[in-house]
């Protein structure tokens, strides 16, 4: 599946920090952490967005501590895949000496219906440049809600027209939500023969799609959204491959 990309906003509020005198022993505070600390959700994009904060305390020798966040993301049933945001992907650097080191990592214009974590690394150097120790940590998620559609081939046919064959696809949205308009690919024994374009369905709804092509003489194959634009509950069901039809 290839990667969708979105355009999120982001906010990055670097903290260095000085434990005070009544801190718990270092010995029982863990080494990195990395937290949600607030989860926003909204009808408009304004108002769906996450704070994130990832810590660590020094070890013996550190110099400084480095932190780096990389934002991932879940749609539907689907697993989380890191996703591009500005500003993240890079090392956030503590000053010299401090005892621990915060980042608070705000992202915002969240889509509806994903998932969204952080997975951070940390890095602890001596006074040489020296790495003297690493770590990374999953933060919990934040679920925005909303629900998605999901598109789904369910019939590939075909008949001879004039010389040449027609294939009809059904597209069903089985999902809860309209969808966005897309394009499917058809391929013809290997070869995508043309990707059409098709618009918005609501959710339940039924579109037959019509692709003209050369004769099968193997398998076809169904692939709705082949760009991977549109988010869906289920990105995992829009391929088939069938058996050529009768023609």
């Amino acid at each position: 599946m290839r990667l969708r990309m979105r355009h999120l906003a982001l906010l990055t509020l670097a903290l260095a920090l000085t434990a005070p005198a009544t801190a718990a022993p270092a010995a029982k505070r863990p080494l990195a952490t990395a937290k949600v600390v607030q989860c926003s959700k909204g009808a408009t994009p304004a108002l769906r967005y996450a704070v994130f904060r990832a810590a660590a305390r020094r070890v013996a020798g550190t110099d400084r501590m480095w932190i780096k966040f990389k934002l991932q993301e879940r749609v539907g049933a689907g697993r989380f895949r890191t996703v591009a945001a500005p500003g993240l992907g890079v090392w956030r650097k503590s000053r010299s000496g401090v005892r621990r080191f915060g980042v608070r990592q705000r992202v915002l214009e969240l889509a509806e219906g994903a998932s969204y974590r952080v997975a951070v690394q940390y890095r602890w150097y001596d006074d040489a440049g020296e790495v003297l120790r690493r770590a990374r940590r999953i933060s919990p998620g934040c679920r925005q809600g909303g629900v998605l559609p999901n598109l789904r081939v369910t019939r590939v046919g075909a008949r001879r027209v004039n010389g040449t064959v027609r294939y009809a696809v059904d597209v069903f949205n089985r999902g809860r939500a309209a969808s966005k308009p897309t394009t499917l690919a058809l391929s013809v024994d290997g070869d995508v023969v043309d990707t059409p374009a098709f618009g918005a369905l609501a959710a339940g709804e039924t579109r037959r799609v019509f692709v003209n092509g050369p004769a099968c003489t193997s398998r076809i194959r169904a692939t709705i959204d082949p760009d991977d634009l549109v988010a869906e509950g289920n990105e995992r069901d829009n391929s088939r491959s069938v058996a050529c039809p009768v023609q």
